[in-house]
């Protein structure tokens, strides 16, 4: 039977026992006390029994998740794994206990539910004695997962209020996975194995003769190496450095949860955390005030000098920074222009500048070679422009135009549903069966779903719009790119055009090296994001420019020595 069979029968007056249907059943308890794992071991073995007893049901499997919270869907892998096999229908019927131990976020379950119904899968909540094949309940179940959502709200709001109680106490939160001490009871215990070597991370660098790499590897000739055998990332050391706990103070309300739901957090500024001297009881101090104080302000000022000359993290001090990745590790090639390479720097990733070939074999470039390949590149495409323009146009039309009118239709088709529900809310209250508080419920639940698809049907007309302009504007970007190449210095070509570029060695050489070139011929801004985007090859709406390009090295050194020998390929993006 199909669902629409099925909630012919339900509509009619049918029990659902009476149907024959493949049956399996959800059960999710939220923590892993003893408690509540014998509670879920009663639950499998409570509905093994109930299914099987019914000769008109056939039992599938059961479906389970244990310690997780039910507000976040995506971490639920027995949930996940039940509407997969929905998807492949394996069953026609879930039983679960109740509505919050389906979802607890109101978005989810109305968004599941639908996936399930257009799997032809209904969910019977035996609590409520309600099911999804009965059109009447829907409304019901709306406003019970809107409870539950509620509900899982309030949790949130009293596990925040007791974490402030108990910072007001000094009670140590959070992990007790820091180095140079154990927690016990809310208190830190002095671990003095680690604390020797907090000790020295601290005198080290508050002499000010050593920088956050240098100090990594002289931590090594120490013997202090971090728990996987290989130096002390700067990130950490950094971490350690600027941690107030090792001078005794405490330090809490570094960061908060925004959205209870996604368990999203942001960083709370300095002024507003909390830091004070602690209780020698609570937390001991492992250096001095004095030498904390020292470190700190070393460290403040050379992340400032650092910051200042744009040598962060996507900083753009050099034409190709954050531009060029190693595909093996998804990590950023560096610049490196040691004592002996000041006349001629070098790329390489950065793996490799920390800890060489131990750490990562990907080829070393000369940026001489990169400027000539980019030059090529730049000679190239003035002389292509035309041709360049019109297979993105053919692109993005027959990629991104056609794709979005089925979208658009589905969301047409939810908007009109939606509507429909409204209308039978208000019929429901006309005849008294549904309250006028129920009703504002409902109703506001409505509104965030249609103002969520207005909000998606809007842009995509506006990508609809984007194509026609792109197609009548055609010629206003050619007039915009040969502007732009022929008034454009190689590097402003490079720090505009360039989005990424992916470097791989073949054939396990490091000395036969093919790049992926990516390039915005657009000059649009977008955001950036870390770590390289075409990691897994080109993005839908790219074109391949050029393949197979050859290009020998014209560093003199590498020449005499063993040549570097590229291949590379151009992929330009749609705008």
């Amino acid at each position: 039977m199909d669902f629409i069979e099925i909630s012919k029968s339900v509509m009619n007056g049918e029990r659902i026992t009476n149907l024959p249907l493949r049956v399996c059943f959800y059960a999710r308890v939220s923590t892993d006390s003893d408690n509540q794992l014998n509670s879920l071991e009663n639950q499998q073995s409570y509905y093994e029994s109930y299914i099987m007893k019914n000769p008109n049901w056939q039992f599938i499997r059961g479906y389970i998740d244990e310690g997780i919270s039910g507000v976040r869907v995506e971490k639920r892998l027995g949930f996940q794994k039940m509407i997969a096999d929905a998807k492949a229908h394996k069953f026609d019927l879930i039983i679960t206990k109740e509505v919050s131990r389906f979802a607890r976020d109101l978005e989810d379950s109305i968004h599941y539910i639908r996936i399930l119904k257009q799997a032809n899968v209904g969910v019977y909540f035996e609590n409520q004695n309600l099911n999804t094949f009965d059109t009447n309940s829907e409304l019901i179940l709306n406003i019970m997962f809107n409870l539950a959502q509620d509900e899982s709200r309030k949790l949130s709001g009293r596990v925040k209020f007791g974490h402030q109680e108990a910072m007001k106490k000094g009670h140590v939160l959070g992990s007790s996975n820091i180095i140079g001490y154990r927690k016990e009871n809310c208190k830190l215990v002095v671990v003095p194995n680690e604390a020797r070597f907090i000790q020295k991370v601290f005198e080290l660098y508050a002499s000010g003769n050593y920088g956050l790499c240098k100090l990594a590897k002289l931590l090594a000739s120490y013997g202090f190496y971090n728990k996987n055998g290989n130096y002390y990332d700067k990130d950490t050391l950094k971490r350690i450095l600027s941690n107030p706990k090792y001078k005794g103070f405490y330090r809490g309300k570094t960061t908060e949860v925004v959205d209870y739901r996604t368990k999203k957090r942001r960083k709370i500024k300095e002024d507003k955390q909390i830091l004070y001297k602690a209780d020698a009881h609570i937390i001991p101090a492992i250096v001095s005030e004095e030498l904390w104080n020292q470190a700190n302000s070393i460290l403040k000022s050379r992340t400032k000098n650092y910051q200042n000359s744009n040598y962060f993290s996507g900083g753009l001090k050099y034409p190709f920074s954050s531009k060029i990745y190693c595909q093996c590790h998804d990590t950023n090639f560096q610049r490196s222009h040691g004592n002996r390479k000041k006349s001629r720097p070098i790329w390489c990733c950065n793996r490799y500048l920390k800890y060489r070939l131990d750490a990562c074999e990907s080829p070393l470039i000369a940026e001489i070679d990169l400027y000539h390949m980019m030059e090529m590149i730049m000679d190239k495409i003035i002389l292509d422009k035309e041709k360049i323009i019109q297979d993105l146009i053919t692109l993005y039309q027959s990629e991104k135009k056609g794709s979005k009118e089925k979208e658009l239709d589905i969301i047409n088709q939810s908007i009109h549903e939606v509507e429909a529900k409204k209308t039978m809310a208000l019929d429901l209250v006309f005849h008294q069966e549904l309250g006028k508080e129920e009703l504002k419920m409902q109703f506001a639940t409505y509104e965030k779903e249609l103002k969520s698809l207005v909000k998606q049907k809007e842009a995509i007309l506006k990508e609809r719009q984007a194509v026609d302009k792109f197609q009548k504007n055609k010629s206003h970007l050619g007039k915009y790119m040969e502007e732009e190449f022929n008034d454009c210095i190689l590097e402003d070509f490079i720090r505009t055009f360039l989005e990424e570029i992916m470097v791989l060695k073949i054939k396990n050489n490091r000395h036969t090296i093919h790049l992926d070139i990516y390039l915005n011929l657009s000059g649009m801004v977008k955001e950036k994001k870390k770590g390289a985007r075409h990691i897994m090859g080109p993005l839908p709406y790219e074109i391949q420019y050029l393949s197979n390009q050859t290009c020998e090295t014209k560093e003199q050194k590498r020449k005499n020595q063993i040549p570097n020998f590229f291949t590379y390929n151009v992929f330009v993006e749609a705008p």
